[in-house]
């Protein structure tokens, strides 16, 4: 088992269509992940509680799986995805033998529908495929949108819970 070199990342990111691009997270991306997964937890803030307490929690269960994620996922290359020069999403990749395992991927609200998601994902696909890579993921069940891209992708059901579906790309 290895981790996702990052010369290998370099043909994934210098494959992504203008004007998106993926660099490597951070620090000084501290901010724009915090407001980033804010803006993707409008579940949360159903919840009938005070706003102040809904806010403690989205904070708290950002640090919960990060925390879990590099725990799973120590080697895991933190990529940013920018439409020129605005972050706009997400990205932590893993690789382990023949299978680049896409941990997360998330875009804000307001870059959805646009294109970014697809360019990666094709990213991604063309790297894979030049490598004999694997890609899997795990994608929400309630994720409708997220759901019919991959599946206009070509991802394929590899398993399920009742939660998630755990989809797979291979090159054809």
């Amino acid at each position: 088992m290895h981790a996702l070199p990052l010369s290998d990342l370099t043909l994934a990111l210098a494959s992504l269509p203008a004007p998106y691009q993926l660099r490597v997270q951070r620090d000084d991306d501290d901010d724009f992940a915090a407001a980033l997964y804010s803006a993707t937890r409008d579940d949360l803030r159903q919840v009938p509680a005070d706003p102040a307490v809904i806010e403690q929690l989205i904070a708290m269960q950002r640090r919960m799986q990060s925390q879990g994620y590099r725990q799973a996922y120590p080697h895991a290359a933190y990529l940013v995805l920018q439409h020129g020069d605005t972050s706009i999403g997400r990205l932590i990749l893993d690789r382990q033998d023949k299978v680049l395992h896409l941990v997360d991927i998330a875009i804000l609200p307001s870059a959805r529908g646009q294109g970014a998601g697809s360019a990666v994902l094709r990213g991604l696909q063309a790297q894979a495929g030049a490598d004999q890579l694997h890609i899997h993921l795990a994608v929400n069940k309630s994720n409708t949108a997220a759901r019919a891209l991959y599946q206009r992708l070509g991802f394929r059901l590899r398993g399920e819970n009742e939660v998630q579906e755990q989809l797979a790309w291979s090159a054809p």
